[in-house]
Formats: C-alpha cells, structure tokens, sequence
C-alpha cells in the first residue's frame, strides 16, 4: 500500500484531539476489559498454560497468575498495601511494578491453572467495582509510581489497568493461539488512550518534526503528531505492532521490517525510536 504525504482528502485528527478518559468511562473500560479477559483464560487448557509469551520470563500461567494477583490487590486497601507499599521486593528492582509483580507470582506459586482463573472471576468484578467507589479525593493523590513517574491513583486505577489486562489479553490470545476480539467502541478507546499518552510525552521533543501516525489491521485509526499543518513522515503500521512496540515487547527493528514509511525516514525512525508508553 503506497502513502502519500499530505494528500488534501485525508484529514488526519491531531493526536492532542483525542479526550481524555472520564471516571465513568473508566468504568466502563474495566468491566468489558475483564469480561473479555476472563473469556479467553476459561478457554485456556493443557500445553496453553506452558506456552511462553511476549513477556518473555511468563508463561501464560506465570501471567494468569500476575492478572489474579492484580485484581486482588484491588479487593481491599490492606492488600493492595501489602503488594504495593509494605511489599520487600520493592527495594529490589529499579522499578517497584517488578517487585509487585515477583510477590504475586510467588504468593500463587502452589495454585493450579483453574484456581488462578477462579480467582481471576471472584476477584475480578470487585476489583472493578472498588476501583469505581473509590472517593473523588483519593482518586486525585499523587505518589511516585515507578515508571509511571509522579502519577495519580486515577490515572493507575482508570487508565493503566484496563490496558494492561487488555495488552495481556493479547499476550495470552497469541501465545495460545486463541482468537482476539477486537471492536472500536473498546479496544479502539484502549489504544487511542496510548496515543494520548504518547502525545502527551512526545510533544516537547518533536521539534520540527510531524509525524502521521496510520494504524491498520484489526482495526484503523490515523492521528498527528507535531506542529506542522502537514506531515515530514508518514508511518503505517500494524495495529497490535503499535503496542507491541509501545509496551517493549517488540524492538524498533522488528517493528520496521513490517512498517511502511513514507517521507522523511530519519523523522520516522526517530518516532518508533521513541514511541514507548506505560502498559
């Protein structure tokens, strides 16, 4: 497929366009990220669980057993204390997630693959549901988060979470060659809101470059990145490649052995270079 750069039918939105996401749409993020979810791991049987992931120390079990993890950490403020504040593996890794991430995996190491998928449904609604109550002033403290910088409770209840359950969502779907349902109302909502993010982190370094920025596959979306009233570069690339490359599951260079870059390939490859975003 040939791309044109500023071709004078194609209005492309400016990624700065895009809303950002409302408590009450969080919700609504959150209970089809976990309905969806759930469908794929009561799918799951026999080798699936032994199958390796992009997350490449994970199996999928060793990911199940982190998604459990996640939403229990939800189920009560003494336990997500216990994962994310009063947790010894913080001090560990240059990243406290990491640290959250060993305690759960080692907290489930004795279960079986049915009782992580049980404990994924009990819990998972109530994760959901708790993270919908939880008060106005609470939802506006800022802490340090790791990678996620000085971040409010917000932003990681109503925005990381759905995506990282829905990234993983993809993870499992690949690894255990399960089909992946994808629709614009939610899984286009779940990505916009990553390029949101990477515009938000981009806009101070672009300089004079703009990039558009052309998803397809599952599905299409076309966003703007930069200054300019036309673009120096346009990018076309796979829909789940974005991510995969977004999230470090895939580096540049395999990424750009399937993307299409038309215009100034030096301003194109800087943008894959430096699209990452928090999962």
């Amino acid at each position: 497929m040939s791309l044109s750069i500023g071709a004078k039918d194609v209005i492309v939105p400016h990624v700065s366009s895009i809303p950002r996401s409302t408590h009450q749409e969080a919700g609504r993020l959150s209970q089809v990220a976990y309905e969806r979810l759930l469908d794929v791991l009561t799918q799951l049987s026999g080798a699936d669980w032994t199958q390796p992931t992009y997350c490449t120390e994970w199996t999928v079990r060793d990911m199940t057993a982190h998604l459990a993890g996640s939403v229990t950490g939800s189920t009560s403020f003494a336990e997500f204390q216990r994962q994310n504040v009063k947790n010894p593996y913080l001090k560990e890794f240059s990243d406290p997630v990491d640290g959250t991430n060993k305690l759960q995996l080692e907290d489930r190491v004795g279960k079986t693959p049915a009782e992580l998928v049980a404990e994924f449904r009990e819990n998972g609604q109530v994760a959901v549901a708790n993270r919908q109550k939880l008060p106005w002033p609470v939802r506006k403290i800022h802490l340090p988060m790791g990678s996620l910088g000085f971040a409010s409770f917000e932003y990681l209840m109503d925005v990381i979470y759905p995506r990282d359950q829905w990234m993983h969502r993809y993870d499992i779907c690949v690894a255990a060659g399960k089909k992946m349902v994808v629709t614009p109302d939610h899984d286009g909502r779940i990505v916009a809101l990553v390029l949101r993010d990477l515009g938000r982190s981009l806009q101070k370094q672009l300089g004079s470059r703009t990039v558009d920025l052309h998803l397809v596959g599952a599905l299409e979306m076309a966003y703007r990145f930069g200054a300019g009233s036309s673009p120096t570069a346009v990018i076309e690339m796979d829909f789940f490649d974005f991510n995969l490359l977004g999230s470090g599951r895939l580096n540049v260079a395999a990424v750009q052995e399937r993307t299409i870059v038309a215009g100034d390939k030096a301003a194109a490859d800087w943008f894959l270079q430096h699209t990452s975003v928090v999962y």
